[in-house]
């Protein structure tokens, strides 16, 4: 999370969108570490974001080695349904399509590969 930070601030990027990709970064790899490595020998499974902002748009492209999980054919959570007979969990993947601009998957070899496109706010444009 620091490294990530730094190179937020570092490129102007605001509080708020910040805490967007810290979200989203923290969602992802929680889910890759307590799903995707059940069929990889212990100490091999890597986990990877790379960042890239051009202009207005920040992108993240999340890499890891686990299972194959393509987290867009993942159900939508039922948001109206009583909070007791809902399953445990989802929302973090409902959370992080509500924030993106543009979700892509793609299994290449042995890695899931997840890209995230955000928009960053201009100031007129700012919540």
């Amino acid at each position: 999370n620091a490294s990530l930070e730094t190179v937020l601030t570092r490129h102007g990027v605001s509080a708020g969108l910040r805490e967007d990709v810290r979200l989203i970064v923290e969602e992802l790899a929680s889910n890759a570490i307590e799903h995707g490595a059940d069929d990889v020998p212990v100490g091999q499974h890597e986990l990877s974001v790379n960042i890239d902002i051009r202009g207005s748009r920040l992108s993240l492209e999340f890499r890891d080695t686990g299972a194959p999980f393509d987290p867009l054919s993942a159900p939508e959570p039922d948001l109206d349904a009583d909070i007791e007979a809902r399953p445990v969990g989802g929302l973090g993947l409902y959370l992080i399509r509500q924030l993106a601009e543009d979700i892509r998957y793609r299994r290449e070899g042995d890695d899931n590969r997840l890209t995230i496109l955000l928009r960053i706010p201009t100031p007129e444009h700012a919540p």
